[in-house]
């Protein structure tokens, strides 16, 4: 099976800190980490250190970055022909601000939006893509070219680019801020039920399709299957680093696709497997190994592969409380202290009951086009 991913890749710089910074205050660090980062990149290497050999498609500055990305790809095995380098601007980069003591990190990022892919023809023909939305054109052109590959896309911000790609895909991975860009709607963490119900309808109405899973801010994931929408809690795990989640999840989210997994199961295994990553620091380094997602989901019998024959990279344990259920109700119909921060070991929260799936009367749609001006990036260097 052929598997095509398309993003930009950049370098992660973590910067660990007791808190976050105030304006004029002056920080002394004696460590920082450097590794891969970017929603497609790692779910490449996911899918290679689980056994899947994908292609991977971005753009890489001719610098020492942009080298040291690559031989990361090659380290994973991950086919690496389809990167392009760019020898005007360098290869993006993300400072993450890390606060050790809660795990959350501010992300600053390096970036230029038209340094994007400009070859299009492939030697072989993907029968599954993931495009993570950070390459508007390599995304846009296998989309119009190829009408036969299944997509999983990642829409992080609403503007129009993304929404016209998310129209185009078979699933659609949303972070909470997407949903609020096309809704223009809040959510609060602590809502009730019935509020994140309405909030999922709200975006159908919109977006006039319910192919949506949607990564909640608190790690809560909505989705809607078989007339119900779902809402599947969070994990119960000690967080190093928040910044691996959204990466992890649609990497693994794929896999369970490949293998044939219904979308309730996808979307159980893929949770756990980046609630598992939350425990390291990092991006590419937190992703488990295919072992740990199998046993911790409890879906090991549903994949029929033999995890001995995986050459793994970068292995590490962890261990994470049962997955719980879904919560379901109907879905709407659709209308068109200074510590080492880089070595900590993971430590589990205790576990909980399995909650029971309740059901509620779904609302009726109202479709509504969305009307969401595009994101817009200031260059304050000229």
């Amino acid at each position: 099976m052929e598997i095509l991913v398309i993003g930009k890749p950049a370098m992660n710089v973590y910067m660990p800190l007791q808190e976050f910074p105030q304006e004029g205050d002056v920080f002394t660090i004696t460590g920082k980490n450097e590794s891969l980062g970017g929603i497609g990149a790692v779910s490449a290497c996911l899918l290679a250190k689980w056994g899947v050999r994908p292609h991977f498609q971005g753009v890489l500055g001719n610098d020492a970055y942009g080298e040291k990305l690559r031989n990361t790809f090659s380290e994973y095995k991950v086919e690496n022909k389809h990167i392009e380098t760019n020898f005007e601007k360098g290869t993006s980069i993300n400072y993450i601000i890390l606060n050790i003591k809660s795990g959350n990190m501010t992300k600053i990022r390096y970036n230029d939006p038209a340094v994007e892919v400009t070859k299009y023809k492939y030697d072989f023909q993907p029968e599954w893509a993931i495009l993570d939305g950070s390459d508007t054109a390599g995304a846009m052109a296998l989309l119009n070219n190829d009408a036969k590959v299944k997509t999983i896309f990642y829409a992080r911000i609403a503007d129009q680019n993304t929404q016209t790609l998310a129209k185009k895909c078979k699933y659609v991975i949303a972070t909470q801020a997407y949903v609020e860009g096309v809704t223009k709607t809040k959510v609060e963490n602590e809502a009730s039920t019935e509020e994140f119900v309405d909030f999922y309808q709200k975006l159908v109405d919109s977006a006039g399709s319910n192919n949506y899973i949607v990564l909640l801010n608190n790690k809560k994931i909505l989705y809607a299957e078989e007339n119900k929408v779902k809402m599947l809690p969070e994990m119960k795990i000690n967080h190093a680093d928040v910044s691996s989640f959204d990466s992890v999840f649609t990497g693994a989210f794929t896999y369970a696709m490949i293998n044939n997994l219904t979308l309730d199961e996808a979307v159980k295994f893929a949770n756990t497997a980046a609630a598992i990553s939350l425990s390291k620091i990092g991006e590419e380094p937190a992703i488990p190994t295919i072992d740990e997602a199998l046993d911790n989901s409890g879906l090991r019998d549903r994949f029929k592969i033999d995890t001995t024959q995986i050459a793994q990279v970068g292995t590490q344990t962890a261990e994470a409380a049962p997955q719980e259920q879904p919560v379901e109700t109907p879905a709407p119909a659709t209308q068109q202290p200074q510590v080492d921060a880089f070595a900590q070991a993971p430590t589990p929260d205790a576990q909980s009951e399995t909650p029971q799936p309740v059901e509620t009367p779904a609302p009726a749609p109202a479709p509504a086009e969305p009307t969401v001006p595009p994101h817009e990036e200031t260059n304050i260097f000229g």
